[in-house]
């Protein structure tokens, strides 16, 4: 995983998942504030999803459009710009954890 990585086709994917929603009859800002593409992990995200239901039901058809793809544990943001649930998925894993310690 590069934290720097820039994919630019991923905003064609994500064109295509704004279409698949809207097939689907998930319509911007009334089921959801936006979809994001995650550079560093190849991935795509559905943010400020409104209904608990309607986020499992957005993120199984992202892991539909891409089954290879890995799905991120669903959550819940009450904070900040776009709150409400969050669907993920992604191609790439992400770098371990880091620790830090001190040396004695």
């Amino acid at each position: 995983m590069d934290a720097f990585r820039f994919c630019p086709e991923l905003f064609e994917t994500r064109t295509d998942v704004i279409g698949m929603l809207s097939e689907h009859n998930f319509d911007w800002l009334s089921h959801y504030s936006s979809v994001d593409p995650i550079h560093d992990l190849y991935g795509i995200e559905v943010c400020g999803i409104h209904d608990e239901g309607d986020a499992g039901d957005i993120l199984d058809l992202l892991m539909e459009m891409f089954p290879a793809w890995t799905p991120s544990c669903m959550c819940y943001k009450d904070y900040g710009r776009e709150p409400g649930w969050k669907a993920r998925v992604f191609r790439d894993q992400g770098r371990p954890r880091e620790e830090w310690s001190t040396v004695e």
